[in-house]
């Protein structure tokens, strides 16, 4: 999931020629050969091939299928001992297969991709639940399991496929049905699933062919959980999301980065961005349950491996994330996710049995204790109500943002024996790792203190004019009414005072980043249309997110209100120049603050245009919204007699008329 620096893959393949002369080439489970290119030097397939000769050499051998599961229900990597992996319309063939084999199993659609596939979604239940409401009548926790939202790292399909058969047609674990519903996405992204090819990831080992990590408009869509521009997200969040609210999301990847010998990280939100009853289930659960669980099956589990520097001594920065990823995002409604790490130079075959085993232990754990997981989301979907009921504006601090501390706790790290070279071709030291096994405690740093905190309204009204803002409200599944009559109140306007954009674009965004605003008291008018989105709801967390200025994710930081800082007026030199001297003979506080700021800010002192804007500003001809935040915080709920009703409420009951009266 994590990018590779240049010099680790520059040095990866610098080391593959090397390692051509003194190895011999990765076993069966690796990459083929392509047509030779003799007289022309090593192929790319070869030196990929030499890259994970040695790497592999170390770990686990690709696992043996069972005798017991007939070829017809084996898996295509299953079949191929782990060198492929099915295209798209392999997979959807086997999910046809596996509803016409079980009962148990519905296969649905919840969309349809940007080039037109559709979105493929497993149902598992024993008591064919195959609906939101019949789920939520058995009162046993959802599970939702994601995999390919990177189409590359697609080992938790062909994990995802196989446990789909053991559970509810072979059902040789039948039993982990008893308490849970089973979700699956097979594959997310679905049509950079079908830019297939043998070179897409150049650090990963296996399978032959694998997808691509953007859809093909560019989109990675491990960064749009919150913006929601891609057709699949947007499917995924209104279709799936918002409709079965799952307790648990469980998100597949491969990562990047270094070489250990631990062959399955994880991570999850945590801290004070985190609901304290979601983080401990995870602690208790998860990493006192599952992991040794994990242990015990063989594998090597550790938290996700981002060090704080180049090297693991440095240790690993186990923080929190912005709610644009699958783990900061459950949370804000309330719920827990997952995110599932296997090694990316691990052989396939591997990597598929580690994401198994991982799900599942996480679904012995459910079967063992589902009430534990329940009870947490329904304590985290409690204090979020609370808190935006809460009448006490202390009492409704919401930590926006985290960071970790100094303070550590020792890891046992697994790792490999690393020499670290000069490079002539990088200039920097690269690193040569070998199969020698290295042991050592490195520090875990995974104590958060918070960064940002605001204190919340009791809601926010967004003028229906910004129906980009409104659209995403809907996507996510948020609460909110229509005003149905005009409102005038006092409500609190957020004033941009400093922000800037990003230097170079990100995800098609230049993201705005809010260093300081300024809360400004104000009476305003709304009118009919106008919406209201109190915070006394279980989304409360994400509304926060979408609404306030400084969030890192926010609507703002997304250039939804990008218009809010252009100039729509201004005055010419010649005009405001002696309307700024009038403004200085009659404002000793502005002419000192003028004079201040020539002295301080050159850039400001050098140019006419920003001195008279300086004025123009701070003048009667100002325009008012500018630089203003156009959604309103409230100070009190919007009375309930100028709210439209609920879409399919009942009418209110009217007063006696004296219709049929003479």
């Amino acid at each position: 999931m994590k990018p590779m620096p240049l010099n680790r893959a520059v040095a990866m393949l610098a080391a593959a020629f090397l390692a051509l002369a003194m190895t011999s080439l990765a076993p069966a489970q690796t990459r083929t050969s392509l047509p030779s290119r003799a007289g022309r030097g090593p192929s790319p397939d070869s030196i990929v091939r030499a890259v994970f000769a040695a790497g592999s050499a170390r770990v686990t051998a690709v696992p043996v299928v069972s005798a017991d599961i007939p070829r017809y229900w084996q898996t295509r990597a299953e079949r191929t001992r782990y060198v492929q992996s099915a295209d798209y319309e392999e997979t959807m063939r086997y999910c046809r297969q596996l509803e016409a084999g079980s009962r148990w199993i519905k296969l649905d659609s919840y969309g349809r991709s940007g080039q037109g596939r559709e979105l493929p979604l497993l149902i598992l239940s024993k008591e064919r639940a195959f609906t939101p409401e019949a789920a939520r009548a058995l009162h046993r926790p959802v599970v939702l399991i994601q995999n390919g939202i990177h189409a590359g790292e697609i080992e938790g399909k062909d994990a995802c496929l196989a446990l789909a058969r053991d559970l509810a047609v072979l059902r040789s674990r039948a039993d982990l049905l008893d308490s849970c519903t089973v979700l699956i996405l097979p594959i997310f992204s679905v049509d950079a699933h079908e830019r297939r090819g043998r070179f897409n990831r150049i650090n990963q080992n296996g399978p032959e062919e694998m997808g691509w990590r953007h859809t093909p408009a560019g989109l990675n869509l491990n960064r749009d959980y919150v913006k929601a521009e891609s057709p699949e997200m947007r499917a995924l969040l209104t279709n799936v999301y918002s409709k079965w609210w799952p307790e648990l999301l469980i998100d597949d990847h491969t990562t990047d980065g270094a070489d250990y010998r631990h062959d399955v990280t994880y991570a999850f939100q945590h801290g004070p961005t985190c609901p304290p009853s979601i983080e401990r289930w995870f602690t208790e659960a998860f990493e006192g349950r599952v992991l040794p669980r994990l242990t015990q099956m063989g594998h090597l589990p550790a938290p996700y491996l981002s060090f704080r520097g180049t090297t693991p001594t440095t240790g690993i920065d186990f923080g929190a994330t912005t709610p644009r990823y699958s783990t900061g995002y459950a949370p804000l409604h309330g719920r827990a996710g997952l995110l599932v790490e296997t090694h990316m130079l691990k052989p396939y075959g591997s990597r598929v049995k580690a994401t198994y085993d991982l799900l599942v232990g996480v679904l012995e754990e459910l079967h063992a204790r589902p009430r534990a997981l329940m009870l947490a989301v329904a304590e985290a979907e409690a204090r979020a109500t609370a808190r935006g009921a809460e009448p006490d504006p202390a009492k409704r601090a919401f930590v926006m943002t985290s960071i970790s501390t100094d303070k550590a706790v020792l890891f046992p790290f697994k790792g490999v024996v690393t020499a670290w070279e000069a490079s002539d071709i990088t200039g920097d030291k690269v690193p040569r790792y070998t199969s020698a096994p290295w042991d050592t405690l490195i520090p875990l740093y995974r104590d958060l203190a918070p960064l940002l905190t605001v204190t919340l309204p009791v809601g926010y009204l967004i003028p229906q004019e910004w129906t980009v803002a409104i659209d995403k409200l809907d996507v996510h599944g948020v609460k909110y009414r229509r005003l149905a009559k005009a409102l005038r109140d006092t409500v609190e306007m957020t004033r941009i005072m400093e922000w800037s954009a990003g230097a170079g674009t990100f995800e098609g965004h230049r993201l705005v980043s809010v260093k300081k605003v300024r809360t400004e008291r104000q009476v305003r008018a709304f009118r009919p249309g106008d919406v209201w989105v109190p915070l006394e709801q279980r989304s409360s967390a994400l509304v926060a997110i979408l609404c306030e200025a400084q969030s890192p994710d926010g609507l703002m930081a997304w250039n939804t209100f990008d218009t809010i800082f252009q100039l729509k007026e201004s005055g010419e030199q010649y005009v405001m120049e002696p309307v700024a001297r009038q403004m200085l003979a009659a404002d000793s506080k502005l002419a000192e603050e003028f004079r201040a700021k020539l002295v301080n800010d050159t850039t400001f002192a050098r140019s006419p245009s920003a001195r008279i804007d300086f004025f123009y500003r701070r003048s009667p001809w100002a325009d008012s919204e500018q630089d203003l935040m156009p959604i309103a915080r409230a100070l009190r709920a919007v009375p309930e007699a100028v709210l439209a009703p609920l879409p399919g409420a009942p009418p209110a009951p009217g007063k006696p008329t004296d219709r049929g009266r003479r």
